[in-house]
């Protein structure tokens, strides 16, 4: 049998190669046509017929030897393949019509192509096949072109993506700047509140406390007053009337008038959504670059002519990066860009715009623009842009209050 024997290729009934081997229940293999043939010869009651090689009862499935699994494991042997006209199914296809560019068997040349230029197969074998190397050159040429196509495709996909994740980063970074400043000012305006409160209710605490004062000396005189007239003795009496007299002309002067209180009122107001819009920056800005910002501090750049690299941003896949410098000899702070280590010695061209911000007038901000070729954890580019002395004095608006400047880059990878 075929698929037990020395040779894998070939069909036990006709002993040729397989031309669309079918395997049957019992595992053996045989041409479609081979097998058609056989059943046709020893079919008998109930559509069964018996295999040639083993003798298994085998039943025809509905549709003929057709209908049996094609055995996917019987690889064709490309030296003896033969091929068949599909008109003419037990006719070979030996000839190639010119005229038509078509193969065909002896019967359709009879038939169809008497009148055409045409060939044995073998003859245009390697004109065929130089063509046919050319074209898939083409193909192969087109589909590199396609995947760097693709590569960049997915590169620009990350890039938008992360720049998207970076811009509502930040406005969670303004948001929360705004509400710190808000609270910080509404923490004032309250400071403001309690203070008034502290000064009124004193002022009106102590006139409280001076009339329940002089209410105790008169309740204590009453109280005397009270006890000498129940007494039958005259003296008490006169002795106690003169301090009553006295008392009642040194209480007439006081002042029950309540004087002037302050109150302090908060008025609500509507909030203002445009001069809000102006704090948060209602203008979204698109670009056409990537871009990112990074923030350095004074105090972290404690040696000089040592390079002090921000954190990295992925564009295109490649990992780039901020690097500032404090140069010893000319006492200068240098920024520069770096494409940092990747798999490989890559090599991209790439414009970029570096910028010192000014946090007092953005105007007045330091900015350079360049183009150049990098190699992935190669040399930097950039240049000195503003003396150390400069960029310590607050008065020139380049660092904030806690002695920090921020970069602003824009990077555009050149395809």
């Amino acid at each position: 049998m075929a698929e037990g024997g020395d040779d894998t290729h070939r069909c036990t009934i006709c002993l040729e190669d397989f031309t669309k081997p079918k395997i049957l229940p019992c595992f053996h293999t045989f041409c479609e046509h081979c097998l058609e043939s056989h059943i046709a010869s020893q079919i008998y009651d109930l559509n069964r017929f018996r295999c040639p090689n083993c003798r298994t009862e085998i039943r025809v499935p509905f549709g003929g030897a057709s209908k049996f699994s094609t055995n996917f494991y019987i690889q064709p042997n490309d030296k003896t393949q033969k091929y068949f006209c599909p008109r003419h199914k037990t006719k070979e296809i030996e000839f190639y019509c010119l005229d038509c560019h078509v193969t065909m068997c002896c019967s359709c040349l009879l038939l169809e192509h008497t009148t055409h230029s045409k060939t044995d197969l073998t003859e245009i074998d390697q004109d065929v096949r130089e063509q046919l190397n050319i074209s898939k050159k083409k193909i192969e040429a087109k589909i590199h072109e396609l995947d760097q196509h693709c590569e960049s495709l997915t590169s620009q996909i990350f890039d938008i993506k992360n720049q998207a994740k970076t811009a509502c980063a930040n406005v969670d970074k303004q948001v929360k700047r705004v509400c710190e400043e808000v609270k910080k000012h509404g923490g004032d305006i309250k400071f403001e509140i309690n203070k008034i409160r502290e000064e009124e209710t004193n002022k009106f605490q102590t006139l409280h406390d001076d009339v329940i004062r002089i209410r105790s000396s008169l309740q204590k005189s009453l109280n005397y007053m009270t006890e000498v007239l129940s007494r039958k003795s005259t003296f008490p009496v006169v002795d106690a009337l003169t301090n009553a007299q006295t008392l009642t002309e040194n209480s007439r002067p006081t002042n029950l008038d309540l004087p002037t209180a302050i109150y302090v009122h908060y008025p609500m107001v509507e909030i203002d959504v445009e001069t809000l819009k102006q704090v948060l920056g209602d203008e979204l800005k698109t670009i056409k670059s990537r871009t990112w910002t990074s923030t350095f501090g004074l105090d972290q750049i404690v040696t000089t002519d040592v390079n002090y690299d921000s954190d990295d941003v992925i564009i295109h896949g490649m990992p780039w990066s901020i690097c500032v410098k404090r140069h010893t000899a000319n006492s200068t702070l240098g920024i520069y860009m770096h494409l940092n280590g990747v798999d490989g010695n890559k090599t991209v061209s790439a414009s970029f715009i570096l910028k010192l911000l000014n946090i007092n007038d953005v105007r007045k901000s330091l900015v350079r623009q360049y183009s150049s070729v990098f190699t992935s954890g190669g040399e930097g580019y950039g240049e000195d842009f503003i003396s150390w002395e400069k960029l310590r004095n607050r008065k020139n608006g380049f660092i904030d209050k806690k002695n920090r400047f921020t970069i602003h880059a824009t990077v555009k990878i050149m395809l």
